[in-house]
């Protein structure tokens, strides 16, 4: 069934009424950045991204067309506050706040009841580093939880999904997607958009068909949130909320952050978003937080040294090892070196400026040394940067990486050939020679007519997880392209490392 015919009998099933969205489209030209267009058009580098879900990373192409929100969509500024704020109160609730003329970090978050800086910078890390008149924060309604050391904050006990009872014989599952049904049919700029969620939806739909059987059946039903606060509290208002076993979606951090205020979090699964703050709601998320992949590669290269995989006797012309950290000068860095890094000793850091002038000290690195690399930074040029001055002098080195380094950031196959070893830390990957990718493939092939997109695999993972999560109260899983691991706080925590190696990313341990 083609997917305009999929959307017309969608369409019939959705009653209330949507609103239109103001946006633009821009075409790519030479010297655009996402940081330049948000710039231009006053909105944040992740608003940009979440309006076009297809946007690989920070990379662009020229020519490209991105739809671009307005600045002012759904977000209303936050009214001055003229008198002391009441006492903290605990509340799962928030709003969107842009920043006025005289605002600073220090004096928002002294107004919005927060008792430390870390926990202001914990929602809102962005502005640590590019603060900034009308940029967007996520303003708590009351107080959030203060955050603990780890990545995610504990939920508490009660909120924590639970496993069904076994006598239950049928999940009810509600896909919480903007379909922006008129806008694809019209073929606006939002249109887009819409084959996004519907490919999802197809993932979801061919997961509950294979989840259930004679005895066991998941009646999966689909709303469309058009992205707005307004028809999102619409649609949800359709449904008997303590009928529902599961909520998965919306897709975007903004309409995350708000379903508390319509129904029960532990309930609810963040599917795509990246947005870290949504780790501090009672929320589950699908998508692993950067945090974890840093924290498997500095287990990694604890692990390495322990088994003496890493270091041998200089006697036996081995080098000795010695960890090699380079990022730009910010808070996060900062952050990084006093937390998740203080546990190398002697590490050899390099904090570069706004020039990089820093990195050419890498050319003469001591090449009686083999240095354990991290580049604590996701900037593609920065890495590069850091790459060719590397090659430019005579000292080893094996290149620890994420996946959100490098996957989507334009950093080619043609920079791993040339490394010595590069392992890196992935959340998600897709292996075309696996059986589950071959066989899921056949099987939408054969329900849809057509080839699967990313989306659809991830819509697949997604519910197949959480649905036996909540039949079996399983905790982790590896899907067509997602993994799952979930903590004490139902935050995804997966991940797994992989070598380059004859021009393909390769399991370790296989």
């Amino acid at each position: 069934m083609g997917i305009k015919k999929v959307l017309h009998i969608a369409t019939l099933l959705l009653s209330f009424t949507l609103s239109a969205q103001s946006v633009v489209e821009h075409t790519v030209v030479k010297g655009n950045t996402l940081y330049s267009l948000a710039k231009q058009y006053g909105v944040s580098i992740e608003a940009i991204q979440e309006a076009n879900p297809d946007l690989q990373g920070t990379a662009l192409s020229l020519g490209q067309v991105l739809v671009i929100p307005s600045a002012d969509e759904t977000i209303e500024p936050a009214k001055e506050e003229k008198a002391p704020p009441p006492p903290p109160v605990s509340s799962d609730e928030y709003e969107m706040y842009k920043v006025k003329k005289g605002d600073t970090p220090a004096s928002l978050a002294q107004a919005w009841g927060y008792k430390t800086m870390r926990a202001f910078y914990r929602l809102n890390p962005d502005a640590r580093t590019s603060w900034k008149k009308g940029m967007i924060l996520i303003k708590p309604i009351g107080i959030p939880v203060e955050p603990t050391d780890s990545v995610a904050i504990a939920a508490a006990v009660d909120s924590l999904p639970v496993v069904l009872d076994s006598t239950k014989h049928a999940i009810q599952v509600v896909g919480l997607l903007p379909f922006f049904h008129r806008d694809y049919i019209n073929e606006s700029p939002l249109a887009k958009r819409t084959t996004v969620a519907m490919s999802f939806r197809q993932g979801m739909e061919l997961a509950a068909a294979n989840l259930s059987d004679s005895s066991f059946q998941v009646n999966l039903r689909f709303l469309d949130t058009y992205n707005q606060k307004d028809s999102m509290a619409a649609a949800l208002a359709t449904l008997n909320a303590d009928s529902v076993d599961l909520i998965v979606g919306p897709l975007y951090s903004k309409r995350v952050m708000e379903m508390a205020s319509f129904v029960v979090p532990s309930k609810v699964v963040s599917p795509l978003s990246k947005n870290e703050a949504i780790n501090t709601l009672p929320i589950q998320n699908a998508v692993v937080a950067e945090q974890f992949q840093w924290q498997s590669i500095v287990k990694v290269i604890g692990q390495r040294r322990e088994q003496s995989m890493a270091i041998a006797p200089v006697a036996k012309g081995s080098k000795p090892h010695r960890t090699l950290i380079i990022a730009q000068s910010n808070a996060k860095t900062e952050s990084a070196l006093s937390g998740m890094f203080s546990v190398f000793v002697d590490p050899m850091v390099i904090k570069a400026t706004e020039k990089w002038k820093e990195n050419e000290r890498l050319a003469f690195l001591d090449s009686s040394v083999h240095y354990d690399l991290i580049i604590y930074d996701n900037d593609p040029a920065f890495v590069l940067d850091v790459l060719r001055n590397l090659r430019a002098g005579r000292a080893k080195y094996s290149w620890y990486t994420t996946e959100n380094q490098i996957v989507g950031s334009g950093i080619t196959s043609d920079n791993f050939i040339r490394e010595r070893e590069v392992i890196c830390a992935f959340s998600s990957y897709l292996d075309y020679t696996d059986q589950d990718v071959l066989s899921f493939v056949q099987s939408f092939r054969e329900r849809f007519g057509y080839e699967p997109d990313e989306y659809a695999f991830k819509g697949y993972d997604i519910l197949n997880f959480h649905v036996q999560s909540l039949r079996f109260g399983t905790k982790s899983m590896r899907g067509t392209v997602l993994g799952f691991e979930r903590n004490d706080s139902v935050q995804n925590q997966y991940t797994e490392l992989r070598r380059f190696d004859n021009l393909a990313w390769k399991l370790i341990g296989q």
